[in-house]
């Protein structure tokens, strides 16, 4: 009620606005004589005269549908069943388009494009790239156990100078040690008559096989350390050689993921399937188009033996010829846009008859000829309102 209410306090609020208009209306063209007043009311009164003429045109069109949509629910069995099989055809194919293209992307679009120009030479690529690196990470395994090996000589060498420093400090000691014997063995034998001719000979033999022993531990660890050096500059060679040849691959290796802008052979081998799938979608994705334009065209050839209004708007619900729910829900919002029309239509038309009853006074009362501008924008607003047909 409340919302009726207002309605009515406004149109109570535009009668009292319009009697106000129209008495100073009356006053000015009562003491100037001036068409001025009637001319600015025909201005505000032909915008009223357009909404009724675009509503006119409006109102055909929907009530056009709603006759097409009777036509189309009158139609033979036979005549309705063909229709329908081609109107199920373009929504299928409507809802495999949409799906298409709300498909997220699983490659962007330059690299879509990149591998589009190459195509050809992508497969070759990928196997490259694959054997660059594992050939890159056998060099590189390679590399390492050289690099190894190389240290296990340096350490191997390190112990060889380690022993024969420790060799050294012993041959040392048993030069002491036989020097004390001899001289303790030379104070007893002269001082005190003991004979000492065999401890002389068990620190002579002591002397000797010790001498020998570290002698021969010192020619071992220089033949070692020898060794150690002839191993460890063969491991520098080859490990130069080795890392001229890594340098070489890795540089392939980098070219052609620079080039296809990938990480690695197995990221570039993703991609190009998913380049795959791409063009497998949309080669069908142009071949629902084409299958889509041709039940298009069937389906409003259809419709036009129906003699209806307008056959092409069909194509964008096909739904509701195959599903009398939503006929019906299209239907209802027909009907409901139709009333509103009609409402609004004589809403304005009411205003119009209204205004023009109110330019027939002010003309009246001034007692001035009609200029022509003023004349036209009447007979305007009369043709706009179709008031002349009332």
């Amino acid at each position: 009620m409340g919302f009726f209410k207002r309605r009515k306090d406004r149109a109570a609020l535009e009668k009292v606005m319009e009697d106000v208009q129209v008495s100073g209306g009356l006053e000015q063209l009562g003491a100037g004589g001036s068409h001025s007043a009637a001319q600015d009311r025909c201005e505000q009164l032909m915008q009223n005269a357009r909404e009724i003429d675009d509503g006119k045109k409006e109102y055909y069109i929907v009530t056009s549908y709603l006759n097409d949509i009777e036509l189309i629910e009158n139609l033979a069995p036979d005549q309705a069943e063909e229709i329908q099989k081609a109107a199920d055809y373009v929504a299928k194919l409507n809802l495999a388009r949409d799906q298409f293209l709300n498909t997220s992307k699983r490659i962007s679009d330059a690299q879509f494009q990149m591998m589009q120009r190459q195509e050809d030479e992508i497969p070759d690529a990928i196997k490259n790239l694959r054997t660059n690196e594992e050939y890159q990470a056998t060099v590189k395994r390679d590399m390492q156990y050289l690099e190894g090996e190389k240290q296990e000589w340096e350490i191997l060498k390190k112990d060889c100078a380690r022993k024969r420093r420790r060799l050294r400090k012993a041959s040392f000691m048993l030069l002491f040690a036989a020097a004390t014997a001899a001289a303790l063995m030379l104070v007893l034998s002269t001082g005190f008559d003991y004979d000492m001719q065999y401890a002389w000979i068990g620190v002579i033999a002591t002397a000797l096989i010790g001498s020998a022993y570290i002698v021969l531990c010192l020619e071992n660890s220089k033949r070692d350390m020898q060794q150690a050096d002839v191993n460890i500059n063969y491991a520098i060679i080859l490990l130069n050689k080795v890392k001229i040849k890594y340098v070489n691959i890795t540089n392939a290796v980098d070219y052609g993921r620079d080039r296809f802008h990938v990480r690695d052979s197995r990221e570039f081998e993703y991609q190009w399937e998913m380049y795959q799938d791409a063009m497998r979608e949309q080669e069908k994705y142009r071949k629902t188009n084409e299958d889509l334009n041709y039940y298009y065209d069937k389906l409003v050839n259809l419709l036009k033996k129906c003699d209806l209004y307008d056959s092409r708007v069909w194509i964008e619900q096909p739904q509701a010829l195959t599903d009398q729910k939503e006929m019906v829900e299209i239907k209802h919002n027909l009907l409901v846009r139709r009333q509103k029309l009609r409402t609004k239509i004589a809403s304005n038309l009411e205003i119009v008859k209204r205004g023009r009853a109110e330019i027939d006074r002010m003309l009246k009362a001034s007692g001035e000829p009609v200029n022509v501008q003023l004349l036209e924008m009447i007979r305007t607003i009369d043709k706009m309102a179709e008031l002349g047909n009332a």
